[in-house]
């Protein structure tokens, strides 16, 4: 069944999906790293601003790797933002926690208070409009610090043998699609929602015409091959992880 996207947040089963998630996966841990790696220069990192945080899972992650004094949480759901500050209180992270209901793309406080923004879970995923998933990075790029960080995931056009071929035929017709190439339906749990699926190329021109510099991106087979460790895109996810500097 087809569904807007806020109203596909908002179903409990879907929020009980996000429940089950872990902690923190590997290669967010290297996201986390390499983001303190690339802050040092100036700092530890101490405020947060994580988008689309569903239930809180990398909050608690976030909270641990980084000890922040500030975290200000957002999501598009009020049932996923209800939930998560139940896990805040039972993480005993509410008192350094900000939490908020809102759209990404209205979070347009020209502020430059967080060290780090985070754009996790693939939740650009579901943003289906190009005009939509830029006005949210170039909010991300205002909020931050001049030295500040963002990473985040992005669901990958190659990955599984028949999602690959969808997005090469697809792109054979660029010259008629332009940037719609990269729309699919996504969703789980019998619930349909429009969403986007990134090539590298495009996730990195995205990212530097909405300011960001020294931009790395890497599908989850690379990540991989980087720690000599096997991974079978033709069977797995092979998402996008991105990490880029404000300055």
């Amino acid at each position: 069944m087809k569904i807007e996207n806020k109203d596909f947040w908002e179903k409990e089963a879907i929020i009980a999906t996000q429940e089950k998630l872990k902690k923190a996966a590997d290669f967010e841990l290297f996201m986390f790293e390499n983001a303190a790696k690339r802050y040092q220069s100036v700092g530890e990192i101490k405020t947060v601003k994580i988008f689309g945080c569903g239930t809180g899972r990398e909050t608690e992650a976030i909270a641990e790797f980084y000890n922040p004094t500030k975290i200000v949480v957002s999501d598009i759901s009020e049932n996923m933002i209800l939930k998560c500050i139940e896990n805040l209180k039972l993480w005993k992270l509410e008192a350094i926690t900000e939490t908020v209901v809102g759209d990404a793309k209205h979070y347009n406080k020209v502020s430059e208070v967080f060290d780090l923004v985070t754009l996790l879970n693939s939740m650009m995923t579901y943003v289906p409009v190009r005009k939509d998933r830029l006005t949210i990075f170039r909010n991300a790029y205002q909020i931050l610090k001049p030295s500040g960080i963002v990473i985040g995931t992005v669901h990958n056009q190659v990955g599984a043998p028949a999602k690959t071929m969808y997005f090469k035929i697809k792109s054979m017709f660029s010259f008629i699609l332009g940037e719609k190439v990269g729309n699919r339906n996504t969703g789980f749990n019998g619930f349909k929602v429009s969403g986007y699926y990134y090539d590298k190329r495009t996730l990195i021109n995205d990212l530097l015409s909405s300011g960001f510099k020294n931009v790395e991106v890497y599908s989850l087979e690379e990540f991989y091959q980087l720690n000599d460790t096997s991974y079978n895109r033709k069977t797995g996810y092979n998402n996008l992880l991105f990490i880029a500097s404000k300055s």
